[in-house]
C-alpha cells in the first residue's frame, strides 16, 4: 500500500511538470521549427558513368514555359486566375500538339518531351511534316528526323482500375529521370497526357504533377478550332471564281486559333506566328 502511495505521488509529481498545450500551438511550434519549403524553380540532375540527365521540374503550383510566346501569355493569364498550371486542350486538340512538340524538341530549344497517349492515336512520324513555331532571330530552323529519339510516347491501357491515369504518369516520370533512353543528355520539358478521362491527371505524387504540361480530351479549358474561312455570299459567279483561289490559299495555310474564356490564341498560317485576343481587341504579342 504504502509503494502505491509513493508511486502515485512520483506520477503528480510528472503530470504536474507537463505543460498543458493546444494543437494549434503544437502546430505553430512545428512551423517555428522546420523552415517553409520556397517556391523557386529546383533542377535535379542524374548522374552515372556516361550520362546525365536534366529535368526542369519546377513547383505545382507553376506552369511550364511554352515556345509560341502568346500562348505562353496566355497559359499564365489562366493560372493567374484559377491557380491550375497544366494547358487544358479539347476539340482538334493535335492540331496545337503537333507544333508545339515540333518546336521543343527542334533547335534551338532542343528538350525532350514525354507523352501518355490512352487514346493511341499521336503519331510522331507526323511532326516531321509539321513546322514548328517560329523562333525570333533564329529563321528557317527545322526539325530533324534525329529529334524524334526526345518524343518519348506511353501507351497504357485507355481504361484502368482508380488511380490509373496518376499510375501511368508517375511510370513514365520514373523513366524519363532514371530509364536509359537518347535523352539523357536534354532537358525534359514535361509530360503531355492525351485522353486521359475524367480522373485528373494530377493526382500522383508531387514529382509527377509538376511534369504534367498539358492534358487533351473531350473537355478542357481551351477548346482548339479551323479560323473560319468566309463564304461566297451573294455574287455573281465571276467574282466567286477570280475569289476561290484566295479561300482555297486559306484553308491550305491552315489557321487554328484556342478559346477560352481567359482570351484566344491564333497560329498557323504563313510564319506560325501567335496572337492573343484580350477584352474587345486583338492585341498582336508577335509577328514573325
Amino acid at each position: 500500500m504504502q509503494r502505491n502511495t509513493a508511486a502515485a505521488g512520483v506520477g503528480a509529481r510528472v503530470l504536474g511538470e507537463i505543460e498543458e498545450t493546444t494543437l494549434d500551438e503544437v502546430l505553430a511550434s512545428l512551423r517555428a521549427t522546420f523552415p517553409t519549403t520556397t517556391t523557386k524553380d529546383t533542377t535535379t540532375t542524374i548522374t552515372d558513368a556516361a550520362t546525365t540527365t536534366t529535368s526542369a521540374n519546377p513547383p505545382l503550383t507553376q506552369p511550364k514555359t511554352f515556345p509560341l510566346p502568346a500562348l505562353n501569355a496566355l497559359v499564365h493569364r489562366h493560372f493567374r486566375a484559377t491557380h491550375c498550371a497544366p494547358l487544358s486542350l479539347t476539340g482538334r486538340h493535335r492540331e496545337l500538339l503537333y507544333p508545339l512538340i515540333a518546336t521543343l524538341i527542334a533547335p534551338p530549344h532542343n528538350q525532350a518531351v514525354s507523352i501518355v497517349d490512352f487514346e493511341g492515336r499521336f503519331d510522331p512520324v507526323r511532326l516531321l511534316s509539321t513546322p514548328p513555331f517560329p523562333v525570333e532571330g533564329i529563321p528557317g530552323y527545322a526539325l530533324r528526323r534525329a529529334d524524334l529519339l526526345h518524343v518519348h510516347v506511353l501507351r497504357p491501357p485507355p481504361r484502368g482500375p482508380p488511380g490509373h491515369v496518376a499510375a501511368q504518369v508517375a511510370q513514365m516520370e520514373g523513366y524519363m529521370l532514371y530509364g536509359a533512353h537518347a535523352s539523357r543528355g536534354r532537358e525534359w520539358w514535361g509530360t503531355v497526357v492525351i485522353g486521359g478521362g475524367t480522373e485528373p491527371a494530377g493526382g500522383v505524387g508531387a514529382g509527377g504533377a509538376a511534369q504534367v504540361a498539358v492534358t487533351a480530351d473531350w473537355r478542357g479549358w481551351m477548346r482548339v478550332e479551323r479560323v473560319w474561312v468566309r463564304g461566297f455570299g451573294e455574287v455573281g459567279v465571276e467574282e466567286a471564281l477570280e475569289g476561290r483561289e484566295g479561300r482555297e490559299r486559306e484553308v491550305e495555310q491552315g489557321r487554328w486559333v484556342g478559346v477560352s474564356p481567359w482570351g484566344s490564341v491564333g497560329f498557323g498560317g504563313v510564319g506560325g506566328g501567335g496572337w492573343l485576343m484580350v477584352g474587345d481587341g486583338v492585341k498582336y504579342l508577335k509577328e514573325m
